[in-house]
């Protein structure tokens, strides 16, 4: 038995908030105080009223099951309150998760749904997807993005397929009485031609029996839209209307199939209709869509809406928000209290609304002086509280108590809401700051106390933020020093690349492109001076004078766009790359790889922690490669031993893909500070390893540490013994996998011979895509997860279960 002690940790989170697309929020309508939100790569969250604080139901997912960090709907039953209900998934499967909880998310039962479900697929800001049919809460009925219009009468043990003449869906409304069905879809398998989608509305009045095209506007014909076609977005139903929103495609979407929504970059021709009701029928619709102004308007808008409510606590309120207007100046949200005869402009970029951010990185000054806000694509009011409104967006959720009054005063509320992608953590050697986190879309922050928020993230002298940082290498010897690779932002306010700090992460400096690499190179440069491109990675020498770059193509790190430089930045070349008996790896071998199983010969890069001279480049296919000269030249080291911890000799170390950035590939690779030469690496399914390389003798050995069968996803390293000193003394190795088949974070003091488990069964955080250990505190360890923000985990009491 290798794991001797069970440890009793606290887990928490180093505050961001926010961050991540809040996809969608819905209240119970027949029961005060119960609200949920679902994010695209976070899991469902539930509002504790008291607390004022959003609580993650996530808590329990393993990197072995992960679809539940990612929803696609959630949905309620009016007679049960206790009762939620989640489709997630991952897709690539074609089957979906369906999880069913009777006490309000704190435990699950599962089901399978027949339908491809991704919960961070294009498309997830529309809905409802999954509802709970009115008269019978057996029954409940699910839009696929992909797979049709589904049914279930028995919870979800048993699915049906409804007959809607289209696959790919984006809500599901059903009447009081049950016999009324209305699907929204995006009218793509139904298309007329590649340009233009068929219809998009829906009606069944016999329960699902049969459908028929529902009354819709007629879509004008864009010129430059990727698709032509109003595609149903959200709906809302107070009784007496079912209020509609439709947009189309827009100019500059990356998708075209799922390409309906503000999460593909653009969508124009909006549209807010009001559906009446007669004899038992949808007797048509009025075009109630509101201008800039909030004046009625039947023309052309060029951009989308999406999310609307009613509030059944004060009939004739509606409220509405524009979706892609970002893009002319701000998103806007409407306000009618005559159920959309007339309108108001409630919130209009920093003009209107009174909008104030509690988050620092939130603020205007950081994000060019304008309003952050984008993707809104649903709010919901408080059905008992018609002041109560709340809506998400790209960047967490926000909300006001005074909706009727001329100054709402929105604001962020994300306390709690941690569902940022994470993917790097470092903890220093030295220096001021505790940790430092690597992030998607927000780009990193530097905490220098981990129960407070940062003032920004990495920004430039302006207050202009980068986003999607890749990775960073911190000095050893010096605190002040570090280099990230980093995206430009999106309003091109700040340009990818190379990002150094010399003054402990207070502020940050461009490394300017350095052109005339070579018609390739310059090229792949080029590309991330566009708005959020990956840059690559990087390693930096302890002194800082040696740099060697790993340019990206995509997410892969292929060996031909290596540069490096031994000056501090100041100039670069691209590295020479040798096979063992030194002869050079040609471009020409590079492109046959291409073709091959790998996408190219790639290599990724680190730096030794003492010796400015030598630097390290790990394969696609776990090769090994040496640089004695500061990054100049590399040769591929084949191993001169590999073995067990035991001793017992292996024939060679597994294959491993290293040629990634880090989150496309479960690996990850720490130098030991204070020794040359040494590395510790988690290799997913073929477990944690040690190398050593030995600079004199030029001999390369591979130790692996852990036992045959057990898993290292991630690892990092901390402080070995309480008081001791990390760069001289003994180093605690951490990790996430599996160890004698149970899943979890261990540690190991010795190498692992022993391990300690620090979580239990409530303590798993979803996908973890970076592990380090606090190399001050012992004990403290952090985790970049890639669902539930960055946490750091700490003995509680004498520390043992």
């Amino acid at each position: 038995m290798k794991v001797t002690k069970k440890l009793c940790y606290e887990y928490r989170n180093a505050p961001i908030p926010g961050g991540g697309y809040v996809t969608g929020l819905l209240y119970h309508q027949q029961t005060p105080g119960i609200l949920y939100a679902r994010t695209d790569i976070g899991g469902v969250y539930r509002y504790e009223t008291e607390q004022k604080r959003w609580k993650s139901l996530i808590d329990h997912v393993t990197m072995e099951d992960l679809d539940e960090c990612f929803p696609a709907a959630i949905a309620l039953d009016d007679r049960y309150p206790e009762r939620l209900y989640i489709a997630s998934g991952v897709g690539g499967r074609g089957v979906g998760k369906l999880s069913v909880s009777e006490d309000y998310g704190q435990t699950f039962r599962y089901a399978r749904i027949p339908a491809m479900v991704h919960g961070n697929l294009s498309g997830r800001g529309t809905g409802q997807r999954l509802v709970v049919d009115p008269g019978d809460s057996d029954t409940l009925y699910f839009a696929s993005s992909k797979d049709g219009l589904l049914r279930t009468r028995d919870r979800g043990q048993n699915w049906e397929k409804l007959p809607v003449p289209e696959e790919y869906m984006t809500f599901v409304w059903v009447s009081e009485d049950s016999r009324t069905l209305v699907a929204g879809t995006a009218g793509y398998t139904s298309r007329i031609d590649d340009t233009r989608r068929g219809h998009s509305l829906y009606v069944s009045y016999d329960g699902g029996g049969s459908f028929e095209p529902l009354e819709e506007p007629e879509s004008p014909i864009i010129e430059d839209s990727k698709m032509n076609g109003l595609v149903a977005q959200r709906y809302a139903y107070d009784g007496k209307y079912l209020f509609v929103t439709m947009c189309a495609t827009g100019r500059w979407n990356y998708l075209v199939d799922l390409g309906y929504s503000c999460d593909t970059g653009d969508t124009i021709g909006g549209k807010v209709l009001r559906y009446s009701f007669g004899e038992g029928r949808i007797s048509g619709y009025t075009d109630i869509t509101p201008d800039g102004r909030g004046q009625r308007t039947v023309g052309y808008l060029d951009y989308g809406f999406g999310g609307v409510d009613i509030c059944k606590a004060r009939p004739g309120l509606v409220a509405c928000v524009t979706l892609c207007r970002e893009k002319l100046d701000a998103e806007c949200l409407y306000v009618s209290e005559d159920y959309g005869d007339s309108w108001r402009v409630s919130l209009w970029g920093l003009e209107a609304g009174d909008i104030y951010f509690n988050t620092s990185y939130m603020k205007p000054e950081y994000n060019g002086g304008r309003s952050l806000l984008h993707w809104e694509s649903d709010l919901k009011i408080n059905p008992f509280d018609a002041n109560e409104l709340w809506f998400n967006s790209g960047t967490g959720v926000f909300t006001t108590d005074a909706l009727l009054s001329d100054h709402p005063r929105y604001h962020d509320h994300c306390d709690g809401i941690e569902e940022t992608v994470h993917l790097n953590v470092y903890g220093p050697v030295c220096g001021e700051v505790q940790m430092v986190d690597i992030v998607g879309d927000l780009g990193g922050f530097a905490f220098r106390d981990l129960t407070k928020p940062c003032r920004n993230s990495f920004d430039d002298a302006e207050g202009n933020r980068y986003i999607t940082c890749i990775n960073a290498d911190l000095s050893d010897i010096d605190g002040s020093m570090a280099i990230i690779t980093a995206r430009g932002n999106w309003r091109g306010k700040t340009k990818g690349g190379l990002v150094r700090t010399r003054d402990g992460f207070h502020t940050f400096q461009r490394i300017p492109m350095p052109w005339g690499q070579g018609e390739k190179i310059d090229a792949a440069m080029a590309q991330i001076e566009r708005p959020n491109v990956n840059p690559g990675w990087v390693a930096m020498s302890p002194q800082g004078q040696n740099i060697v770059w790993s340019i990206a193509d995509q997410i892969w790190l292929p060996m031909d766009l290596v540069i490096s430089s031994q000056d501090g930045g100041e100039s670069f070349a691209p590295v020479k790359v040798l096979s063992p008996d030194g002869a050079p790896i040609s471009v020409r071998q590079v492109e046959q790889r291409r073709r091959g199983q790998f996408s190219g010969t790639c290599m990724k890069v680190y730096s030794d922690r003492i010796n400015p001279m030598l630097f390290y480049g790990f394969g696609e296919g776990g090769q090994i490669y040496v640089s004695r000269d500061g990054g100049a030249v590399f040769r591929e080291k084949r191993p001169d031993e590999v073995r067990t911890a035991e001793g017992q000799l292996l024939e060679e170390m597994p294959a491993c893909d290293f040629g990634m950035i880090d989150t496309a590939n479960r690996t990850e690779v720490r130098g030991a500070a204070g020794a040359s030469g040494i590395f510790y690496i988690a290799m997913g399914r073929a477990g944690m390893w040690k190398m050593i390389y030995r600079a004199e003798t030029d001999r390369l050995e591979l130790i692996r540490l852990s036992a045959q069968g057990d898993s290292c996803l991630r690892m990092g390293l901390g402080l070995g013994r309480p008081g001791s000193d990390y760069v001289t003394g003994p180093k605690a190795l951490y990790l996430c996998g599996s160890i004698d088949g149970q899943y979890g974070f261990y540690r190991t003091l010795d190498e692992g011979k022993t391990y300690e488990r620090l979580n239990n069964d409530r303590q798993m955080y979803g996908e973890i895509n970076s592990i380090d250990g606090d190399k001050r505190v012992f004990g403290r360890f952090f985790l970049a997860t890639g669902s539930r923000g960055v946490l750091y985990g700490e003995p509680v009491g004498d520390g043992e279960h």
